[in-house]
């Protein structure tokens, strides 16, 4: 429970819940008691908070400004405790990370094994979200700091680090394709496909691909999950389109060849490392980014010392 003020925590308990009843079972007080200090409240500022429904308890206008102005509140007093924690120097704390699904194969793994070697009593919290939704999530406090792929200009956010990953194709290691360098989309239409689809980002970056060469792949199945991608490929199903990053590991384990698309003006995948612009980050959530940062210069080091189709064993 936070401090200062007993009115916020009902307020927002109750905003959560929708309904003063389950706000006061979760909080284990008198629901007089919450209905009393949220009145006070609309008193003085003369207005009402919550539409009060016979199905439970909406925020009104007012109320949303004042649920977002809390969350940001407890926002920054996370990032206080955590900040006076370090000035007492105590080695613990914790960091809200945000990321994508295709992360949680790459990268994450790697991070929180490096943050417990380096550092036991720091936690990591990962909240995997679609990509499209991390920025919001960001900016309403959910995170301190976020991956993200292809960001947008976000004059909000600041981009602390980012790496970009070829995109090309993917196939078995035996395959007559992975004998070669980097692939066009009309050497591989004759093979059997795996088409990315709709919510992958990469489904309309081959769409527009195959529109501009005038290109009909071959098409064996269509799936809009990478997991899935890859194990039909592995199955020997087909080929498919995947960016570097998201077959990096089974690519450097021998289980998968990977092909650079060719062309001077070849589209690339940017992963990021983003925060809020006007937050002031702690210590602790410095160092995470900054073992971030490390990974994926690593990552980079990696794709250029060996290529991407051809990685060292």
């Amino acid at each position: 429970m936070y401090p200062f003020s007993r009115f916020l925590t009902y307020f927002m308990e109750v905003a959560r819940q929708k309904s003063i009843r389950r706000a006061a079972d979760e909080l284990r007080i008198a629901g007089s008691a919450i209905n009393r200090h949220i009145l006070l409240a609309e008193d003085q500022l003369q207005t009402p908070l919550f539409e009060r429904l016979p199905t439970g308890m909406r925020l009104t206008a007012a109320g949303e400004l004042l649920y977002g102005c809390a969350r940001r509140w407890m926002t920054d007093y996370d990032d206080l405790t955590r900040q006076i924690d370090e000035v007492k120097g105590i080695r613990r704390g914790q960091v809200d990370l945000l990321a994508p699904e295709a992360l949680s194969r790459v990268l994450l793994p790697e991070l929180i094994a490096r943050v417990q070697a380096r550092h036991p009593g720091v936690v990591l919290n990962i909240s995997i979200l679609e990509n499209k939704r991390i920025r919001q999530a960001l900016l309403s406090g959910e995170g301190d700091i976020a991956l993200v792929l292809d960001p947008e200009e976000m004059r909000d956010l600041l981009v602390r680090s980012r790496v970009a990953f070829p995109l090309g194709f993917v196939c078995p290691r035996g395959h007559l394709l992975a004998r070669g360098g980097a692939l066009s989309l009309a050497q591989c239409a004759p093979y059997p496909m795996i088409v990315p689809e709709p919510p992958l980002a990469l489904s309309s970056v081959f769409s527009r691909l195959a529109a501009a060469e005038h290109v009909v792949p071959t098409v064996a199945a269509r799936a809009n999950n990478v997991q899935m991608i890859k194990s039909l490929v592995a199955e020997g199903v087909g080929i498919s389109f995947l960016s570097y990053l998201d077959v990096m590991s089974e690519v450097m384990r021998g289980e998968l060849a990977f092909m650079p698309l060719s062309g001077a003006d070849v589209p690339r995948l940017t992963l990021a490392v983003v925060q809020d612009r006007t937050r002031q980050l702690s210590r602790t959530t410095h160092m995470v980014g900054n073992i971030i940062r490390d990974i994926m210069a690593q990552y980079l080091q990696k794709m250029t010392q060996d290529g991407p189709a051809n990685p060292t064993a």
